[in-house]
């Protein structure tokens, strides 16, 4: 376009354009804009505003003008360039108004179709955000929940913790308590939220407003605000709450540091807690973070819309096993991910357009700290190399086992689902019943006579039982990273004292307990469901960590949980350097190599006591 031509960014120095928007006198007037090249020096001595906003699709239908030129952009950009016009024209009527101010919209401001040219200003792009006046967060026109959602959001924003459980039980002792959950709903649930450009625009950012039609809230106070409601109990903590909680710990630790979140645990979060936010151009989930990223990880990403996907991932996942200590980036592969992407991916390569999945062994954060939960390889350092021909990598490790029979749990899952962990006592003044529920379906591969009457024995000398409930729940529990010994004895002690496998027991079926309610007449009373905290305690647990994964025993008689897709044969690897253990499907004899299928869990060998009286290890090649 002559736009670019006629403003072309030298590669000499960092530059880029910025926008004025024309005044005009009503907002459906037509948008002009002005635009011009400056230095992006640090610190910067250009005072503008940077815009955030939901992109969409390509293109668009609403037309601009810039420096005479008619360009077209999306809808939502559309609205976000005449709220902000209206913001310019209602600060002109000030007497120490300064001038239009200047604006900076990646969509106008960088030419989208010079590959080059987009790679350059992307590496720019943390400057960009951290050296504006103020980041403009778009979130859409105005609906009948913007003005509530913001106002609420303030409200508690100006609460400490305890007047903030007083205002909630004020607001749902009111008649109105539906409506400000449903303003809540509808901003957490806000498509600008789940964007993946965001993390790095909101984190970097001096000063960040929402704008939400005419409405405003900084998004510091909306945070805060959003805080104090779900620790009330007011809304409850979500997916969608925990998106905006991220962004602003993150923001909180940018801004504390030293403009980066340089640490080690840290950096590789950013990635695997952003994989389910949105980006139209697969590229950019590793792009967009490299502004934020701990400085040895950045290096390894240069950004190039020239390259093809699968080199980015490749190029990435290459860069960090090497740089870090640790393997954690190989906790992100999922075979069922290979199965369905759509990048032709070496299998140790995870593909981050594929939704983050349920209970990772180490992909998990305890009340948002990072934690070591496993040392299968002993503290031990990796040992990695690549063929740069083929991106094989060729990793050190030890041969454990190998899978004999697959347990799919989805079943056992949906089945314990629809059961009903309580029991329903029904009393009069002289009579008790109670009615004993069914077997709950998670026993039932210990009912099946082919599984080993004592798997893992061999490792952990326990019954099965306690071997079976220690591998569904990772062993630990919903409240804790990991079970201690001496709290371990505790929680699984109602099973003691049983043999499950056989059927008569009480622990084989739902838990039962019996309650006599008093009544002061001769009528029937229902009484109420009685909960079971011990067996809702072990079904948190193992709902979340079960989920997408198949229970397997090995020929050695161990315990394990792999991703689904995991089969008999798969082998069970520990490699110097990992927390966990993985799971390798070995190649044809002769191949190329063999299948990384992702970590499992192997009851028994979680804390290094696979690596006892073995050597130096053997060479996986994976492909």
């Amino acid at each position: 376009m002559a736009l670019y031509k006629q403003l072309p960014l030298t590669n000499a120095r960092p530059c880029f354009r910025l926008l004025e928007i024309e005044p005009a006198a009503s907002w459906d007037a037509p948008l002009q804009l002005t635009a011009a090249t400056f230095d992006l020096k640090t610190p910067c001595d250009i005072e503008y505003d940077a815009l955030s906003y939901c992109w969409g699709k390509p293109g668009g239908n609403d037309p601009i003008t810039i420096n005479g030129e008619e360009f077209h952009v999306s809808e939502n950009l559309s609205g976000a360039l005449r709220r902000f016009r209206a913001l310019q024209e209602a600060d002109r009527q000030a007497p120490d108004w300064p001038g239009p101010r200047k604006l900076w919209v990646d969509a106008v401001c960088i030419n989208q179709s010079d590959d080059f040219e987009k790679s350059h200003q992307v590496m720019l792009m943390r400057d960009i955000y951290a050296s504006a006046h103020r980041v403009f967060s778009w979130l859409g026109d105005v609906d009948q929940h913007s003005k509530l959602a913001l106002e609420t959001l303030l409200r508690f924003s100006f609460t400490t913790p305890q007047e903030a459980v007083d205002l909630s039980t004020q607001l749902q002792a009111g008649p109105d308590a539906e409506d400000y959950r449903a303003a809540i709903r509808r901003f957490v649930q806000l498509p600008y939220f789940f964007r993946m450009w965001i993390v790095q625009e909101v984190v970097t950012a001096k000063e960040a407003t929402l704008f939400w039609g005419g409405y405003s809230v900084d998004f510091d106070a909306a945070c805060t605000g959003l805080e104090r409601i779900t620790g009330s109990g007011f809304y409850p903590f979500s997916q969608e709450t925990a998106n905006l909680s991220y962004v602003w710990r993150w923001r909180r630790e940018y801004h504390a540091g030293e403009d980066t979140l340089d640490d080690e645990e840290l950096d590789l979060r950013l990635f695997l807690d952003t994989r389910d936010r949105s980006a139209f151009d697969p590229r950019d989930k590793i792009y967009a973070l490299r502004g934020i990223t701990r400085k040895r990880i950045a290096k390894g990403i240069l950004v190039n819309y020239g390259d093809p996907v699968e080199k980015v991932y490749t190029d990435f996942s290459q860069h960090v096993l090497k740089t870090r200590p640790d393997l954690q980036i190989l906790s992100a592969v999922m075979v069922r991910h290979a199965a369905s992407s759509a990048f032709s991916l070496p299998s140790y390569v995870p593909d981050w357009t594929q939704p983050k999945y349920g209970g990772g062994f180490l992909q998990r954060y305890y009340r948002f700290k990072p934690t070591h939960l496993f040392r299968a390889s002993a503290g031990t350092k990796p040992k990695v190399s690549f063929d740069k021909a083929s991106s094989a990598l060729t990793i050190t490790g030890h041969r454990i086992d190998t899978i004999a029979q697959v347990i799919p749990t989805k079943s056992l899952l949906q089945q314990q689902r629809s059961a009903t962990p309580s029991t329903t006592t029904t009393t009069t003044t002289t009579t008790t019943t109670t009615t004993s529920p069914p077997i709950n379906p998670l026993y039932h591969p210990l009912l099946n006579p082919s599984l080993p009457p004592t798997p893992s024995a061999n490792a952990t000398n326990e019954p099965t039982w306690l071997a079976y409930f220690r591998t569904l729940t990772a062993d630990r529990s919903a409240l804790s990273p990991r079970i201690g010994d001496a709290y371990r004895s505790a929680y699984f002690a109602r099973f003691a004292d049983h043999d499950l496998r056989g059927h008569h027991h009480r622990d084989m079926t739902l838990p039962q307990e019996e309650q006599v309610q008093q009544s002061d007449g001769e009528e029937e009373q229902e009484a109420q469901p009685l909960p079971d905290a011990f067996w809702a305690e072990i079904s948190a647990a193992v709902e979340t960590i079960v989920e997408d994964k198949d229970m397997f025993v090995t020929e050695g008689g161990l315990l394990g949980l792999g991703h689904e897709g995991c089969a008999a044969g798969d082998v069970v690897c520990i490699f110097l350097g990992g927390e966990v253990p993985y799971l390798v499907r070995p190649g044809p004899v002769g191949g190329k190599g063999d299948s990384f299928l992702g970590e499992c869990y192997v009851h028994g060998i979680m804390d290094g006591e696979g690596m006892e009286g073995r050597g130096e290890g053997e060479e996986f090649r994976l492909v």
